[in-house]
């Protein structure tokens, strides 16, 4: 989370982070009014990032602070996610909703809403360890649902054609993709991804039911976040050009390095089905 929040507060500080507020702010609903005002608004999502990534990960004394790095943490990915209802992230060349498009990203911070609650529920003290133990056990199934609908949802977007030509410059970039398309083409290709990303939600149902699916899934989803975080490395549109490239992302990189706290929540899943785990006689 700190990892994701510090670089994407430097980043707001950028033309970069610039560009992808005006983009969000001038086709909001409420907020197209201060599309003019962008570049402070970035400038001021960036103080509130770092300030937070700052809270989550600096060795302070006593955890109150470090649970209000976690709550702003929270907030913002809550936030983020009424950008769902309020700007046009549907494609219209596959008829709109629920032909999903930009709100790709949006909808991974479902999963960090849940990731936040459960870290922040060991920042606990005695007086309060009931209500944390909650937090902790309820924060679970809205990690599980970030998980799923992202499997779910970006999976079944790979049968249509605008994410397969989506994902081809980054599968072209990848040693462990890049022979598909040759093979069997690009469309064939991105079945083939989006088969696998559906039978890894289909795992995750064992959430409720079955102890071993469930942690199949959790399996799966980790390589899945892992290859994806490695198009980081592989694929060069990742980076801002204009900007020198590395460390500056580009729009690519701000959506391929969300999946950095998506691998820790299937990692917190995981440690929940352990022996000391809350899950862990299911």
């Amino acid at each position: 989370m700190a990892v994701m929040f510090v670089w994407f507060g430097a980043m707001n500080f950028t033309p970069v982070g610039t560009e992808i507020a005006q983009s969000w702010l001038s086709s909001h609903a409420f907020l197209s009014v201060m599309a003019d005002q962008s570049a402070s608004m970035a400038r001021a999502l960036g103080i509130y990032q770092i300030v937070a990534a700052a809270l989550i990960a600096a060795p302070l004394p006593g955890a109150g602070l470090r649970r209000i790095g976690f709550g702003m943490f929270g907030l913002y990915a809550a936030v983020a996610l009424t950008l769902l209802l309020t700007n046009p992230v549907w494609l219209e060349a596959e008829g709109g909703f629920p032909a999903i498009g930009s709100g790709q990203g949006i909808l991974k911070y479902l999963a960090l809403v849940g990731l936040a609650l459960w870290a922040g529920s060991f920042e606990n003290s005695r007086m309060f360890s009931s209500r944390y133990s909650d937090m902790r056990r309820w924060s679970q199934p809205v990690m599980w649902a970030g998980l799923f609908l992202v499997l779910l949802w970006i999976g079944g977007m790979k049968f249509t054609a605008s994410e397969a030509a989506g994902i081809e410059p980054l599968i072209g970039s990848h040693l462990a993709f890049s022979w598909m398309s040759p093979l069997m083409g690009l469309q064939n290709a991105s079945y083939v991804i989006g088969v696998i990303e559906l039978v890894t939600a289909l795992a995750l149902t064992g959430f409720w039911f079955h102890r071993g699916a469930y942690r199949a899934g959790l399996f799966l989803s980790a390589i899945t976040f892992v290859l994806t975080l490695s198009f980081l490395v592989t694929f060069a549109g990742s980076w801002a050009d204009a900007l020198g490239g590395f460390p500056a992302l580009s729009r690519s990189g701000h959506f391929l390095l969300k999946d950095l706290p998506l691998l820790a929540a299937v990692l917190a899943l995981w440690a929940e089905t352990g022996p000391d785990g809350t899950r862990r006689g299911r």
